[in-house]
Protein backbone atom coordinates (compact mmCIF):
# COMPACT_ATOMS: atom_id res chain seq x y z
CA UNK A 1 0.00 0.00 0.00
CA UNK A 2 1.87 3.72 -0.79
CA UNK A 3 3.05 5.94 1.97
CA UNK A 4 0.44 8.62 1.96
CA UNK A 5 2.93 10.68 4.07
CA UNK A 6 5.69 10.51 1.49
CA UNK A 7 3.09 11.19 -1.39
CA UNK A 8 2.53 14.67 0.62
CA UNK A 9 5.52 15.63 1.90
CA UNK A 10 7.34 15.71 -1.84
CA UNK A 11 5.47 18.40 -3.37
CA UNK A 12 5.91 20.54 -0.18
CA UNK A 13 10.12 19.77 -0.22
CA UNK A 14 10.00 19.90 -4.24
CA UNK A 15 8.75 23.52 -4.50
CA UNK A 16 11.30 24.23 -0.87
CA UNK A 17 14.41 23.03 -2.65
CA UNK A 18 13.44 25.51 -5.86
CA UNK A 19 13.12 28.24 -3.38
CA UNK A 20 16.68 27.55 -2.10
CA UNK A 21 17.79 27.43 -5.42
CA UNK A 22 16.80 30.60 -6.65
CA UNK A 23 18.60 32.46 -3.32
CA UNK A 24 21.74 30.72 -4.40
CA UNK A 25 21.70 31.72 -7.71
CA UNK A 26 20.37 35.01 -6.34
CA UNK A 27 23.56 35.53 -3.83
CA UNK A 28 25.85 33.99 -6.66
CA UNK A 29 24.78 36.73 -8.83
CA UNK A 30 25.11 39.86 -6.57
CA UNK A 31 28.22 38.02 -5.64
CA UNK A 32 29.42 38.21 -9.26
CA UNK A 33 28.30 41.66 -9.56
CA UNK A 34 30.31 43.05 -6.56
CA UNK A 35 33.63 41.35 -7.25
CA UNK A 36 33.14 42.36 -11.20
CA UNK A 37 32.91 45.61 -9.77
CA UNK A 38 35.82 45.55 -7.28
CA UNK A 39 38.22 48.55 -7.51
CA UNK A 40 40.73 46.48 -8.28
CA UNK A 41 43.88 48.80 -10.31
CA UNK A 42 43.03 51.16 -6.97
CA UNK A 43 43.29 48.35 -4.78
CA UNK A 44 46.28 47.07 -6.36
CA UNK A 45 48.28 50.78 -6.30
CA UNK A 46 47.08 50.59 -2.28
CA UNK A 47 48.96 47.40 -2.22
CA UNK A 48 52.25 48.08 -3.80
CA UNK A 49 52.12 52.07 -3.09
CA UNK A 50 54.68 51.29 -0.30
CA UNK A 51 57.05 50.06 -2.39
CA UNK A 52 56.83 53.01 -4.72
CA UNK A 53 54.60 51.59 -7.63
CA UNK A 54 51.62 52.74 -9.02
CA UNK A 55 49.33 50.97 -11.65
CA UNK A 56 46.65 52.20 -13.88
CA UNK A 57 44.24 50.69 -16.49
CA UNK A 58 41.85 51.88 -19.27
CA UNK A 59 39.18 49.52 -18.70
CA UNK A 60 37.73 47.23 -17.22
CA UNK A 61 35.31 44.16 -17.63
CA UNK A 62 33.18 41.20 -15.70
CA UNK A 63 35.32 38.08 -16.25
CA UNK A 64 33.83 34.51 -15.83
CA UNK A 65 33.00 33.29 -12.62
CA UNK A 66 34.40 35.99 -10.54
CA UNK A 67 36.79 38.84 -11.15
CA UNK A 68 37.90 41.09 -13.87
CA UNK A 69 39.94 41.98 -16.90
CA UNK A 70 42.14 45.00 -16.88
CA UNK A 71 42.90 46.43 -20.33
CA UNK A 72 46.34 48.01 -21.10
CA UNK A 73 47.97 47.87 -17.75
CA UNK A 74 50.60 49.93 -17.11
CA UNK A 75 53.16 48.95 -13.80
CA UNK A 76 55.48 52.62 -12.60
CA UNK A 77 57.22 53.75 -10.20
CA UNK A 78 57.13 56.88 -8.28
CA UNK A 79 60.27 56.95 -6.65
CA UNK A 80 62.61 59.64 -8.02
CA UNK A 81 65.40 58.16 -8.77
CA UNK A 82 63.91 55.69 -11.11
CA UNK A 83 60.44 56.86 -11.88
CA UNK A 84 58.95 55.75 -15.03
CA UNK A 85 57.18 52.79 -17.10
CA UNK A 86 58.40 49.27 -15.29
CA UNK A 87 56.52 47.00 -17.13
CA UNK A 88 53.06 47.28 -19.44
CA UNK A 89 50.41 44.09 -20.14
CA UNK A 90 47.83 44.33 -23.21
CA UNK A 91 45.12 42.31 -20.66
CA UNK A 92 45.30 41.53 -17.02
CA UNK A 93 42.68 38.99 -15.48
CA UNK A 94 42.15 40.05 -11.44
CA UNK A 95 40.10 38.83 -8.50
CA UNK A 96 40.12 38.73 -4.92
CA UNK A 97 42.42 36.35 -3.11
CA UNK A 98 39.93 34.79 -1.03
CA UNK A 99 42.17 33.29 1.86
CA UNK A 100 43.58 36.72 2.43
CA UNK A 101 40.21 38.84 2.66
CA UNK A 102 39.15 36.21 5.12
CA UNK A 103 42.49 37.05 7.42
CA UNK A 104 41.59 41.05 6.72
CA UNK A 105 44.19 40.96 4.70
CA UNK A 106 42.68 42.21 1.09
CA UNK A 107 45.00 41.15 -1.61
CA UNK A 108 44.31 39.60 -4.93
CA UNK A 109 45.65 37.13 -7.32
CA UNK A 110 46.35 38.33 -11.26
CA UNK A 111 46.83 36.51 -14.17
CA UNK A 112 48.64 39.02 -17.15
CA UNK A 113 50.00 38.68 -20.29
CA UNK A 114 53.38 39.57 -20.81
CA UNK A 115 56.05 39.91 -23.16
CA UNK A 116 54.34 37.34 -25.01
CA UNK A 117 54.51 35.06 -22.11
CA UNK A 118 52.18 34.62 -19.06
CA UNK A 119 52.79 35.98 -15.42
CA UNK A 120 50.67 34.88 -12.59
CA UNK A 121 51.15 36.11 -8.50
CA UNK A 122 49.35 36.60 -5.56
CA UNK A 123 49.72 39.93 -4.07
CA UNK A 124 48.81 40.90 -0.75
CA UNK A 125 49.94 43.35 2.17
CA UNK A 126 51.94 41.53 4.92
CA UNK A 127 52.90 43.43 8.18
CA UNK A 128 53.72 47.06 6.47
CA UNK A 129 54.93 45.01 3.81
CA UNK A 130 53.75 43.57 0.29
CA UNK A 131 54.30 39.84 -0.17
CA UNK A 132 53.88 38.11 -3.63
CA UNK A 133 54.41 34.32 -4.51
CA UNK A 134 54.36 34.25 -8.74
CA UNK A 135 54.99 32.45 -11.55
CA UNK A 136 56.71 33.11 -15.35
CA UNK A 137 55.70 31.27 -18.25
CA UNK A 138 58.25 32.15 -21.57
CA UNK A 139 57.99 35.30 -20.73
CA UNK A 140 60.62 37.27 -23.73
CA UNK A 141 63.45 39.30 -22.07
CA UNK A 142 64.47 40.87 -25.20
CA UNK A 143 61.18 43.16 -24.26
CA UNK A 144 61.41 43.73 -20.39
CA UNK A 145 62.08 47.30 -19.29
CA UNK A 146 63.03 46.66 -15.59
CA UNK A 147 66.65 47.05 -16.28
CA UNK A 148 69.19 47.48 -18.70
CA UNK A 149 73.00 47.17 -19.71
CA UNK A 150 74.41 49.96 -21.34
CA UNK A 151 74.91 48.84 -25.18
CA UNK A 152 74.21 45.65 -24.53
CA UNK A 153 71.02 43.90 -24.83
CA UNK A 154 69.08 40.40 -24.10
CA UNK A 155 67.18 37.77 -25.56
CA UNK A 156 65.66 34.93 -24.34
CA UNK A 157 62.55 33.08 -22.76
CA UNK A 158 61.89 33.10 -19.27
CA UNK A 159 60.63 30.56 -16.92
CA UNK A 160 60.16 29.93 -13.04
CA UNK A 161 58.82 30.68 -9.67
CA UNK A 162 59.04 31.83 -6.54
CA UNK A 163 58.25 34.44 -3.48
CA UNK A 164 59.34 37.65 -2.55
CA UNK A 165 58.59 39.75 0.54
CA UNK A 166 59.23 43.27 -0.63
CA UNK A 167 59.61 46.00 2.03
CA UNK A 168 59.47 49.88 1.60
CA UNK A 169 62.93 50.50 3.39
CA UNK A 170 65.05 48.03 1.57
CA UNK A 171 62.78 46.85 -1.36
CA UNK A 172 63.44 43.17 -0.87
CA UNK A 173 62.72 41.81 2.75
CA UNK A 174 63.12 38.49 2.12
CA UNK A 175 62.47 35.91 -0.70
CA UNK A 176 63.46 32.58 -3.37
CA UNK A 177 62.98 31.11 -6.19
CA UNK A 178 64.28 29.78 -9.42
CA UNK A 179 64.42 30.49 -12.88
CA UNK A 180 64.58 28.93 -16.55
CA UNK A 181 65.67 30.67 -19.74
CA UNK A 182 66.00 28.99 -23.27
CA UNK A 183 67.37 30.37 -25.94
CA UNK A 184 69.64 32.61 -24.12
CA UNK A 185 71.72 35.34 -26.30
CA UNK A 186 73.60 38.54 -25.34
CA UNK A 187 74.57 40.93 -27.25
CA UNK A 188 77.36 43.53 -26.69
CA UNK A 189 78.55 46.15 -28.99
CA UNK A 190 82.22 44.23 -28.69
CA UNK A 191 81.08 41.38 -30.13
CA UNK A 192 80.50 40.94 -34.16
CA UNK A 193 77.51 38.96 -33.65
CA UNK A 194 75.26 38.26 -31.18
CA UNK A 195 76.78 35.36 -28.03
CA UNK A 196 74.79 32.11 -27.33
CA UNK A 197 74.60 31.17 -24.36
CA UNK A 198 71.79 28.72 -24.77
CA UNK A 199 69.67 27.30 -21.89
CA UNK A 200 70.19 28.48 -18.30
CA UNK A 201 69.05 28.09 -14.61
CA UNK A 202 69.64 29.64 -11.71
CA UNK A 203 68.53 29.63 -7.85
CA UNK A 204 68.29 32.60 -5.72
CA UNK A 205 66.99 33.77 -2.08
CA UNK A 206 66.60 37.57 -0.93
CA UNK A 207 67.27 39.06 2.76
CA UNK A 208 67.30 42.17 3.76
CA UNK A 209 67.78 43.45 0.50
CA UNK A 210 70.36 41.39 -0.92
CA UNK A 211 69.82 38.77 -3.65
CA UNK A 212 72.38 35.88 -3.37
CA UNK A 213 72.77 33.89 -6.50
CA UNK A 214 73.26 30.51 -5.30
CA UNK A 215 73.53 28.96 -8.77
CA UNK A 216 73.78 29.97 -12.02
CA UNK A 217 74.52 27.68 -15.33
CA UNK A 218 74.06 28.28 -18.82
CA UNK A 219 74.92 24.86 -21.64
CA UNK A 220 74.37 24.40 -25.09
CA UNK A 221 75.62 27.58 -26.52
CA UNK A 222 78.78 29.37 -27.57
CA UNK A 223 79.92 30.44 -24.40
CA UNK A 224 79.59 28.53 -20.94
CA UNK A 225 78.92 30.64 -17.89
CA UNK A 226 78.63 29.61 -14.10
CA UNK A 227 78.54 32.36 -11.52
CA UNK A 228 77.17 32.95 -7.63
CA UNK A 229 77.73 35.41 -5.57
CA UNK A 230 75.14 38.84 -4.42
CA UNK A 231 73.81 41.51 -5.61
CA UNK A 232 73.06 44.44 -2.95
CA UNK A 233 69.71 46.12 -4.42
CA UNK A 234 69.29 49.49 -4.24
CA UNK A 235 66.18 51.83 -4.56
CA UNK A 236 67.27 52.82 -8.44
CA UNK A 237 68.25 49.02 -10.37
CA UNK A 238 71.07 50.63 -12.02
CA UNK A 239 72.58 51.76 -8.72
CA UNK A 240 72.39 47.96 -7.37
CA UNK A 241 76.20 46.55 -6.21
CA UNK A 242 77.40 43.57 -7.30
CA UNK A 243 80.31 40.94 -5.79
CA UNK A 244 80.13 38.17 -8.26
CA UNK A 245 82.74 35.29 -8.88
CA UNK A 246 82.26 33.85 -12.19
CA UNK A 247 83.87 31.07 -14.52
CA UNK A 248 83.70 30.89 -18.69
CA UNK A 249 84.89 28.49 -21.43
CA UNK A 250 83.81 29.01 -25.12
CA UNK A 251 84.12 26.66 -28.24
CA UNK A 252 86.80 26.88 -30.53
CA UNK A 253 84.24 28.74 -32.78
CA UNK A 254 83.30 31.13 -30.70
CA UNK A 255 86.48 31.64 -29.36
CA UNK A 256 87.26 33.15 -32.76
CA UNK A 257 84.12 35.06 -32.96
CA UNK A 258 84.37 36.62 -29.69
CA UNK A 259 88.19 37.59 -29.88
CA UNK A 260 87.47 41.33 -29.38
CA UNK A 261 85.54 40.59 -26.45
CA UNK A 262 87.74 38.06 -24.96
CA UNK A 263 91.11 40.51 -25.21
CA UNK A 264 89.10 42.94 -22.45
CA UNK A 265 89.10 40.46 -19.58
CA UNK A 266 91.66 39.95 -17.19
CA UNK A 267 92.72 36.63 -18.41
CA UNK A 268 91.58 34.34 -21.10
CA UNK A 269 88.36 31.45 -20.18
CA UNK A 270 89.32 28.71 -18.27
CA UNK A 271 88.21 27.64 -14.65
CA UNK A 272 90.23 30.46 -13.52
CA UNK A 273 87.20 32.65 -11.77
CA UNK A 274 86.45 36.41 -12.86
CA UNK A 275 85.23 38.53 -10.14
CA UNK A 276 82.40 41.04 -10.91
CA UNK A 277 82.15 44.39 -8.99
CA UNK A 278 80.77 47.62 -9.26
CA UNK A 279 76.86 48.93 -9.92
CA UNK A 280 74.88 47.34 -12.52
CA UNK A 281 75.41 50.12 -14.74
CA UNK A 282 78.82 50.59 -14.46
CA UNK A 283 80.60 47.16 -13.57
CA UNK A 284 84.08 46.10 -13.34
CA UNK A 285 85.96 42.68 -13.80
CA UNK A 286 89.02 41.48 -12.69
Amino acid sequence: MPDARADTSAPIRRPGLVRIGYVVVGLTLFAAYLISTFPYSATLTKVLAPMGLEVSSTGQTASFPFGARLSDVRLTSTRPASAGLLVESPAVTIAPAFLSMLTMHPGVRVKANLYDGVVSATIRPSGGNTAISYDLDSVELARQQLWTIPGASTAGALSGSGSLLLSPDNIAQSGDGELSAAGLTFTSPFAQAPIRLGDGHSKFTLDDGTLTIEEFTTSGGDLILTAEGTIQLAPDPGDSELAIQFTLSTTPAAAAQLGILLTTLPHPPGPEPYHLTGTLNAPRIS
